[in-house]
């Protein structure tokens, strides 16, 4: 029962690594009153976890050594770019879209 325990709270972790900072430029989009950023979300943490479990796939089956540690760089890499990604779309969209 506890390693299940840990295994859940572990995968809570990651989950919250991986959909943290797009959520947070979501956040400061709508302080900045833009009323729609909250709708793509769930796409684009469905699309960030793809991604992320693909690459980790991709590391394991490519016999990476120490695979806790490119799972790690993976998870923050594909956070912070989904985030960086997500901020420029959305500045786009408003600076042409009016």
């Amino acid at each position: 029962m506890p390693r299940l325990l840990l295994a859940a709270i572990f995968l809570l972790a990651l989950f919250v690594v991986l959909c943290g900072p797009v959520f947070a430029v979501a956040l400061r989009f709508k302080r900045a009153g833009d009323r729609g950023v909250m709708r793509p979300l769930p796409r684009v943490w469905l699309a960030q976890i793809v991604i992320a479990g693909s690459l980790v796939f991709a590391a394991d089956a490519g016999g990476l050594a120490n695979p806790g540690g490119w799972m790690a760089a993976v998870f923050a890499g594909v956070s912070l770019a989904g985030a960086a990604v997500f901020a420029a779309w959305r500045l786009a969209r408003r600076r042409f879209t009016g």
